[in-house]
């Protein structure tokens, strides 16, 4: 069985209100037909239903905060984990919701944060631009991330950038965590597994996979290519 974990914003789906998918993804998406899909994703159950894809093996979703198993229902054994993170995170991400509100009205950023939860549970927060404004989003990162560096929470939480939004969540809720734990479960059936995205912020759960795919001229393939002109360069000298 070939596996291929792969997340679909960049590649099925666009990232950002004006990006356009890459003219290769439906070349790729042929080539990985012989392939079992497993989504490795922000979006939630609702929102990959919007992705032109059938996922019918595992899901994994929130940022590696969900994991669903093939029958549809959520893994019991992942969701005790997750919860207990949340449990302990839920003063200091009730905090950095706090602290994302204000920079945006100090700032007179117009950004706004919302506070998602699961379970009854914080669970991340995240900032928009009403206008996708990415001098707002860039201002508000970088004061949030002072933030976190300075504070009582330092080391505590990852802040994820994208074209249209900033995601925190606890450090220990990640891709490559779900994505590890799914593939212990996937058995000695596994023959080969691919990892496929567009995102720089995946780059750690493509490493578990025999080959990463880099679809397009996302950012994780633009900095691969400029470390390796780097490590070209270094030799050289």
């Amino acid at each position: 069985m070939i596996v291929a974990f792969v997340n679909p914003v960049g590649f099925l789906a666009p990232q950002g209100r004006e990006e356009d998918l890459s003219p290769t993804a439906p070349v790729l998406a042929r080539l990985l037909e012989a392939a079992e899909w497993i989504p490795v994703t922000g979006l939630d159950e609702e929102g990959l239903l919007n992705v032109p894809a059938a996922f019918t093996s595992w899901q994994i979703l929130r940022h590696g905060a969900v994991v669903l198993k093939p029958d549809g229902e959520e893994d019991a054994a992942w969701r005790r984990l997750t919860t207990e993170t949340l449990g302990e995170r839920e003063g200091a991400l009730r905090m950095a919701h706090q602290a994302a509100q204000h920079i945006g009205w100090l700032g007179q950023l117009g950004t706004e944060a919302e506070l998602h939860e699961r379970g009854g549970l914080p669970l991340m927060v995240t900032v928009r631009h009403p206008h996708g404004v990415p001098f707002a989003l860039d201002a508000a990162a970088r004061e949030w991330q002072t933030w976190l560096d300075e504070g009582p929470f330092r080391g505590q939480f990852r802040l994820l950038s994208a074209p249209d939004q900033l995601t925190l969540l606890p450090r220990e809720i990640n891709p490559e965590g779900a994505v590890n734990y799914v593939l212990s479960q996937l058995g000695d059936g596994v023959e080969l597994t691919l990892g496929v995205s567009a995102a720089a912020s995946d780059a750690s759960f493509l490493a578990l996979c025999a080959y990463a795919v880099m679809p397009g001229e996302g950012p994780l393939l633009t900095s691969a290519l400029a470390e390796q002109d780097r490590e070209a360069g270094g030799e050289d000298e």
